[in-house]
C-alpha cells in the first residue's frame, strides 16, 4: 500500500544498519519514530516482523519474507534517481552487439552511423557472426537473430518478419518464359543459398496451399549480398529477403515475380539478457534499432503487409 512506504524504508533500513538507532541516525529522523513505523507495519499485517530483546534485534519468519520487498523498494528508487541523472549527462561506454553477417553488411552501417551522430560519446563494438552467441556467458549486450526466442532470462524485441522474394533482372524477365506459378520456376535458371537452402526446394504458401519446388541452376551460393549481385547481372532467379532485395526493386535493377504467394516467415528479434536495471546506453540503441526497423516496414513485415511501391 502507498501509505506505508515510508514505513517499509525504515524497517529496511533498521535491518541493514543494525538496529533502530543507527537506523535513525542515518535517515536523520528520532528513534522513536523508527519504532513507530516499524510497529505501523506491523499492525497494518496484523504479525510481527522482529523479536525485539535488550541485546539484540531477529527477524521473524514473516519479517524475512516482508524485507526482501521493502529492500526493492530502496534499490528501485535508486537506480531511478540514477536514470534521471543519467539523462542529464552524456551517456557514455561501450555497447557489443553480434548480428548475421549479411543483416549486418546490408544496413547495420546505416544505423550505427545515424546513431552516433546523436551519441557521439557511445561506443559501438559491432560484431558481423552467423555463429549462435550465448549472451550469458560471451561478452556481447545484445544480438539480432531470426526465430522465435524461448529463453526466459531473455527479452526479445520483435523487429519484424523475415520474408523471402523471387527476383531477377528486368533483362533475364524478358529473355525467359514468363513465371506465374511456383510449378514455372522448373523452366528457369535459379540461383540457389545452399546454406539455407540444402535440398534445393523453394517452398511456397498460396490459395492451394503449400508447394515445394525442386529448383535448378549453374550458380549457389552461401551468401544473400552475392546472389542479389548476381541476380542484378542477370544471372538467374534468386529468392531474396526482403532487407536485401528492397533496394535494388526501388532502384528497377531487380523486378518480382510470384508476389501473390508467401514465403516461409521467421520472426527477426533484438534480444538481450534480462537485468533489472538496463543500462542508459543499452536502452537508447534497444530503442533506436526497434524505431528504426518500425519506421521501414518495406524492410521486414512489422505487424503489417508491407507494399512492393
Amino acid at each position: 500500500m502507498k501509505q506505508y512506504l515510508t514505513e517499509m524504508h525504515s524497517f529496511a533500513a533498521v535491518i541493514e544498519y543494525g538496529g533502530f538507532t543507527a537506523a535513525a541516525k542515518v535517515l536523520k529522523v528520532s528513534k522513536g519514530l523508527i519504532s513507530q513505523h516499524v510497529t505501523r507495519l506491523e499492525e497494518a499485517l496484523g504479525t510481527q516482523l522482529l523479536f525485539r530483546t535488550t541485546r539484540k534485534l531477529e527477524l521473524t519468519e514473516t519479517g524475512t519474507a516482508f524485507l526482501v520487498y521493502c529492500q526493492r523498494l530502496g534499490e528501485n528508487a535508486e537506480a531511478g534517481f540514477e536514470a534521471v541523472e543519467s539523462l542529464r549527462k552524456n551517456p557514455t561506454g561501450t555497447v557489443r552487439i553480434t548480428v548475421p553477417v549479411s543483416f549486418g553488411e546490408i544496413f547495420l552501417n546505416d544505423i550505427i552511423t545515424t546513431f552516433q551522430t546523436r551519441h557521439s560519446d557511445i561506443t559501438i563494438e559491432l560484431e558481423l557472426e552467423n555463429r549462435y552467441r550465448d549472451l550469458k556467458s560471451d561478452p556481447v549486450d545484445m544480438a539480432i537473430r531470426a526465430g522465435l526466442a524461448s529463453d526466459p532470462d531473455q527479452v526479445a524485441i520483435p523487429l519484424g518478419q523475415l520474408s523471402e522474394l523471387v527476383c531477377a533482372s528486368p533483362a533475364y524477365w524478358q529473355m525467359t518464359p514468363p513465371v506465374t506459378t511456383p510449378n514455372d520456376l522448373r523452366n528457369h535458371n535459379c540461383i540457389n543459398n545452399f546454406h539455407y537452402c540444402t535440398d534445393n526446394r523453394w517452398l511456397f504458401f498460396g490459395e492451394d496451399g503449400p508447394q515445394s519446388i525442386l529448383v535448378r541452376g549453374t550458380l549457389r551460393l552461401n551468401h544473400y549480398p552475392l546472389i542479389r549481385n548476381a541476380a542484378c547481372q542477370g544471372l538467374g532467379v534468386a529468392r531474396l529477403p526482403r532487407y536485401i532485395a528492397m533496394q535494388e526493386i526501388s532502384a528497377g535493377r531487380l523486378e518480382t515475380r510470384l508476389n501473390a504467394y508467401t514465403s516461409p516467415q521467421s520472426p527477426i528479434s533484438l534480444v538481450y539478457p534480462y537485468q533489472g536495471a538496463l543500462p542508459l546506453k543499452n536502452r537508447l540503441l534497444i530503442d533506436f534499432i526497434r524505431d528504426w526497423f518500425y519506421a521501414r516496414p518495406d524492410l521486414l513485415e512489422t505487424g503489417k503487409r508491407a507494399s512492393l511501391k
